[in-house]
């Protein structure tokens, strides 16, 4: 990211699920944000109001000379759960007819409860001679939402614009994405309707609707565990489609169960995943579906990975109820594999005493192994060279951007490292970022400028360059170097540039990989910044498919280009990214990970934008929904890379400085503590400017907002 002088930033909206602000390393940004864990830790009520003291006033406890009588209370730990899922309303059997009776609606309660965050609508619907071709579907989607709403078209309505999908089959899946400002308005006690304007069929027969949401629950944890069941399910056999599991395996008499999660896997893509959860309940319980047993409704994920990991946040009425020495469930009625393997299932549980009795039974992955250290990075360089990149990118803690500097481009300075108002890098300036408690510096790089015809890098340029490194590296630290505004000047990914651009780009990282090739694990490097066409129509909402496709097969040939100059490049950690390094389901679910054991994914967030940008429309921050924008964007990470074995790195993030200290201070510790929880690393951008992301006062080597830089660090002890 970088903020001009003599320029703005514009604020856009997106629709689709799972959208978020991707602002970094460019100007006039235009963004969005919206929200996608096993288990996440937040803030609770009692360090958000010791973060807030912080920021605003010192306390003083009074003297007490009357001695107190005390007891003391086991208070369990809480973490933050974030489950995304489909609840299905099934076997509806509806037809609708173009010219007649052409809407349905569905209450919102047979799919969701009050604080769900609603994702989008899957509408299937069937020809109904089971073999005629519907060709393009048209039609619109509605939804209550509340009275007050700034979306609403009607009164405490919605109405979407009319959209068309090609179909060319006789079943059909019709997606609506709900846009994000109205998800956030939706009124729970209200309908969602379907409507059908046209196809090649005068019938349609809608089959069922899957609802898409987010479920966020703080809930005490005082264990956890876990089994390895390998058990193989079929959804065509009466007897296989459903699996059970003695819940002594997991919890004991006195355990309360609050989350259940069950990693499945098969041989295929899975498509339309659909099964059900199920537990052995005691007698009394109202909430039950059968003599002592609690069952979901349909459960539905539609995916094309050939795994998935499904979360269960057991409901409180029936928490009580549960039997210890009775059965936990999954039940397999659908995909597009006939059949799958429940290769994990893992649990979160409470008790009185908090007294973790399963401990000896949890696995971990190599990617979630703990970092080695509690201050800055201190590894040596045998160690770090020996660490994964799951292990290096956990290490890192908290990283510091350099910004605003070595990326500096068309300025009226002969020094770019200074031609957009900062001071030159000093050793004294890395030695301070490291004395507040960051192990790892981003130093985003603009090479375009310093290049010759023949892609030549200016040698006092590069020498430069290594020398701010150097700082960062003596200090231990560890540094992320990367090709940053080059978007703006050559980096462009389209076919027709596309040959051009390999060269150039693969020129540069042979040189940096020549110069920096003797350098320790330390050393990350990051190929391209917000690849992207800058001031196309999907600049920040995913790009075309062109531009998709032509960023993976660039970061293909960085990644070739690194590891064919061997040494310590071949094995050290690189990062990928998605286009704009955006979180939209379009950028992400394109990325193409290279068959390599070293990569990691960035992705930059400012969510969100109306608070974090610079548009002057919002300085408060901190409700419920504020806060599970971030952990379901997190939880989407988590499930889309670190699970699959990528780590993830949010190597951008921050908030402009509206006079609202208190406030980012809580934001920042908050967004800190969350994305650790789903093992993502996160780098501040500091641009060095005190009204704008600006921490570090670069000329007296001050922090502008000390409370902040506190508040991220001890957001890394929660």
């Amino acid at each position: 990211m970088n903020l001009r002088p003599g320029k703005s930033m514009l604020s856009i909206l997106l629709a689709g699920i799972l959208t978020l602000s991707a602002l970094s390393g460019c100007s006039d940004k235009q963004e969005s944000s919206s929200s996608a864990s096993s288990a996440a830790q937040t803030t609770t009520a009692a360090t958000e109001a010791e973060t807030e003291a912080t920021a605003d006033a010192e306390t003083t406890a009074p003297e007490t000379t009357e001695a107190t009588e005390t007891t003391t209370t086991h208070i369990s730990p809480t973490e933050t759960v974030s489950s995304t899922l489909g609840a299905e309303l099934d076997d509806l059997n509806v037809l609708l007819d173009r010219d007649a009776d052409n809407t349905y609606k569905a209450k919102l309660e047979n799919f969701v409860q009050d604080g769900d965050v609603i994702q989008s609508f899957t509408f299937i619907f069937y020809a109904p001679d089971g073999v005629s071709n519907m060709g393009t579907y048209k039609g619109g989607c509605g939804i209550s939402v509340k009275a007050d709403s700034a979306t609403a078209t009607d009164k405490n309505w919605y109405q979407s614009d009319d959209f068309e999908q090609s179909v060319n089959g006789a079943y059909a899946e019709i997606t609506w994405n709900v846009p994000t400002d109205v998800a956030a308005d939706v009124d729970a006690n209200g309908d969602v309707l379907i409507g059908y304007w046209w196809s090649d069929l005068q019938q349609l027969k809608l089959s069922s609707i899957v609802c898409t949401y987010t479920r966020t629950a703080e809930v005490p944890v005082d264990g956890t565990s876990e089994s390895s069941p390998a058990a193989t399910l079929d959804y065509s056999s009466d007897t296989d489609k459903q699996v059970k599991l003695p819940l002594s395996d997991f919890i004991d008499k006195d355990d309360r169960l609050q989350t259940v999660t069950f990693d499945i896997s098969s041989s295929g893509s899975l498509g339309k995943f659909t099964g059900a959860f199920g537990v052995s309940l005691t007698s009394g319980c109202d909430a039950e579906t059968d003599k002592n047993w609690y069952q979901t409704g349909n459960i539905v994920t539609f995916t094309q990975d050939s795994s998935v990991s499904l979360t269960w946040i057991v409901p409180e009425s029936i928490q009580d109820y549960i039997d210890p020495t009775g059965d936990l469930m999954l039940g397999y009625w659908w995909s597009d594999q006939a059949t799958v393997t429940l290769d994990k299932v893992s649990v979160r549980y409470s008790n009185a005493t908090g007294t973790v009795k399963k401990s000896d039974t949890k696995k971990k992955k190599e990617a979630q192994t703990a970092v080695k250290n509690e201050g800055a990075a201190a590894v040596s360089s045998e160690e770090v060279n020996q660490m994964s990149s799951s292990e290096i990118v956990a290490d890192m803690k908290v990283g510091w951007n350099l910004g605003n500097t070595l990326d500096s481009y068309d300025t009226s300075s002969s020094d770019n490292e200074t031609g957009w108002g900062n001071p030159k890098t000093t050793k004294a300036m890395i030695d301070t970022v490291k004395d507040a408690g960051f192990n790892a510096v981003r130093i985003p790089v603009t090479w375009g400028e310093h290049l010759s015809a023949d892609n030549t890098i200016d040698a006092d340029y590069l020498n430069r360059v290594q020398e701010i490194v150097d700082y960062a590296i003596d200090d231990n630290l560890y540094v992320i170097l990367n090709v940053h505004h080059d978007d703006a000047l050559w980096l462009h990914p389209t076919y027709s540039e596309q040959a051009a651009v390999t060269e150039k780009l693969t020129s540069i990282w042979k040189q940096l990989c020549e110069r920096f090739g003797d350098y320790d694990h330390h050393l990350v490097f990051e190929g391209m910044n917000e690849p992207r066409v800058i001031g196309s129509a999907t600049e920040w909402s995913g790009g075309t498919p062109e531009e998709r496709d032509v960023i993976n097969q660039l970061y293909q040939a960085f990644v070739d280009t690194v590891r064919a100059t061997g040494g310590l490049n071949a094995d050290r950690t690189l990062i990928i990214s998605s286009h704009a390094q955006s979180i939209t389901k379009e950028a992400v679910s394109a990325v193409k990970i290279p068959d390599d054991a070293h990569i990691a994914v960035s992705i930059h967030s400012y969510a969100p934008w109306d608070f974090c940008g610079t548009d002057d429309t919002r300085s408060d921050w901190g409700n419920d929904a504020d806060k599970q924008e971030l952990d379901t964007n997190f939880q989407y990470l988590e499930d889309t890379f670190i699970s699959k074995g990528v780590p993830v790195l949010l190597d951008e993030f921050g908030a402009v400085n509206k006079n609202n200290t208190s406030i980012r201070t809580q934001y920042y510790a908050y967004y800190v503590k969350s994305a650790k929880a789903h093992g993502i690393t996160c780098f501040v951008w500091d641009n060095g400017t005190e009204s704008e992301f600006g921490l570090l006062n670069r000329k007296d080597l001050t922090w502008y907002a000390p409370s902040i830089i506190d508040a991220m660090m001890q957001a890394l002890q929660a």
